[in-house]
């Protein structure tokens, strides 16, 4: 098993190569798999009890090479990674009227999904630092959530330092506080004056020097790690066993994303042969529904603020992960839409393309007024309590009780993925005038002292952070790891 880039021009990388490359490869491509191993109906069956660490370690397996990584030490980074997860069976199904399953993902240290993935990511980075001896810098922009987990994967871990960048005054107070509460020598925060796809440029533009990424082995956390899309991957699997233990049936899953990287790995795992139909829930920011439904993947000038900031995105880039996937590896035609995309920022979808997607993933686009609907609804209907990016998913679901459009298909059951816990987002709660929950991780991060580096409009952000790199590298000099 190889990884490729969606452009064709960086090919062969070994698992290792792919888990610390900084995403963007030199081509401008995204790594993916060489080959989608299939799973028989029998294997799925094999595994309908497992539970979800177990179908992470079978998933993930199929991805991994004995001789990157032998079995049983996948196994045991696979459950080093999931004892940090404080609910026994790490991930729960909830059933709630109206037939609406809703799989809570968020009862990781940060309460949020992106626990389950980067967990297993830093303890498969920590492994690979453990025998080669070096160091890694990541790079990482958060919209919200994947700056706290990906900090609390890999804090105090010997031999890599992580650069966090999150869009300050954009994302609730707890999502900031679960970064800037952290003290740890090889955590650095940074709040930036813009939204998530501002901080996606200086980083993206540090990815592709390729002279100063060597340099500093550069590498990231954000769904733009194929290791990161492999493992949401299970998620899917996971739901479907749950719904349909026989396998013999088709499910809906309902993801409500940004970037597109639970949805990459929902694409996978289909590919891989689950039957699975998967519904992209977007917020105002609907690039993704627009993209999906019309083939007009094009930006818009701004990104609005809503009551549900980790998908407040408009550059979704799994989606040239999710077009090569349905383009019958036509990497030369997924160059030539990209690098139009990048230049332009707008680019219209080739129909056929559109055709063959729409067979497995549609889309779902929603304002605040529904959010707050539907929390509304289904607090009403179940004493439940949705985070506002859970909400936009159970939007869509509550869409389809009472509209043929998407119709609703008998038999099928849905399940929505639940991003993150109500507690982190007390304000959107209140909006909806319901009441925020007490969690005790929440009133821990309100007690501590915080701490971050402000980076203005004004300033130059490549430079702040290629500063902040160079600076990490000098202060290993003379340490047995090394920088090549």
């Amino acid at each position: 098993m190889k990884f490729n880039s969606t452009r064709g021009k960086v090919k062969g990388c070994s698992f290792e190569e792919a888990i610390f490359s900084p995403g963007y490869q030199a081509d401008g491509g995204l790594l993916l798999p060489d080959t989608i191993p299939k799973i028989s109906k029998g294997t799925l069956q094999s595994w309908a009890n497992f539970s979800f660490p177990d179908i992470c370690k079978e998933v993930l397996s199929l991805f991994i090479e004995e001789d990157d990584i032998p079995r049983k030490d996948l196994n045991e980074l696979i459950d080093k990674a999931f004892a940090r997860i404080e609910l026994p069976e790490t991930v729960k199904m909830k059933t709630l009227t109206d037939g609406l399953h809703i799989l809570e993902m968020f009862h990781g240290k940060t309460l949020a999904f992106k626990d389950l993935s980067t967990f297993v990511l830093g303890q498969l980075m920590s492994y690979f630092l453990r025998k080669r001896t070096k160091h890694i810098t990541l790079l990482v922009g958060t919209s919200g959530d994947t700056g706290s987990s990906s900090i609390e994967a890999v804090r105090g871990v010997e031999g890599l330092d992580i650069v966090v960048v999150f869009p300050k005054g954009r994302i609730s107070d707890i999502q900031e506080r679960s970064m800037t509460t952290v003290n740890e020598k090889n955590v650095h925060v940074f709040g930036a004056d813009g939204n998530s796809d501002d901080i996606d440029e200086p980083i993206r533009a540090l990815s592709l020097d390729q002279e100063f990424r060597h340099r500093h082995n550069l590498g990231s956390m954000n769904s733009i790690n194929i290791a990161r899309v492999l493992c949401q991957a299970v998620s899917f699997f996971y739901s479907y066993l749950r719904m349909c233990p026989g396998c013999d049936g088709v499910i809906e899953v309902i993801a409500p994303t940004g970037a597109g990287g639970n949805v990459t790995g929902g694409v996978i795992a289909s590919r891989m042969g689950l039957p699975v139909k998967i519904v992209c829930a977007v917020n105002e920011n609907d690039i993704i529904h627009r993209t999906l439904s019309t083939g007009d993947f094009s930006k818009r000038e701004t990104v609005k603020q809503t009551l549900s900031p980790a998908i407040d995105i408009q550059n979704p880039y799994n989606l040239e992960r999710i077009f090569w996937l349905f383009s019958n590896d036509d990497c030369e035609l997924i160059g030539h839409l990209f690098s139009q995309l990048e230049s332009s920022g707008a680019v219209n979808i080739p129909e056929d393309l559109l055709q063959r997607s729409s067979k497995v993933v549609s889309s779902f686009g929603c304002d605040d007024a529904a959010v707050k609907a539907t929390m509304q609804r289904c607090w009403k209907e179940n004493k439940y309590l949705l985070c506002p990016h859970t909400a936009v998913g159970v939007a869509c679901y509550y869409q389809k009780l009472t509209k043929t459009t998407p119709p609703m298909v008998p038999g099928n059951p849905s399940v929505v993925l639940a991003t993150a816990s109500p507690a982190k987002f007390p304000e959107a709660v209140q909006v909806a005038g319901l009441v925020p929950e007490v969690n005790t991780t929440v009133e821990k991060w309100l007690e501590m002292p915080t701490q971050a580096v402000t980076m203005e409009v004004s300033q130059d952000w490549v430079e702040i952070l290629r500063r902040k790199v160079e600076d990490i590298t000098s202060k290993l000099e003379g340490s047995p790891r090394v920088v090549d």
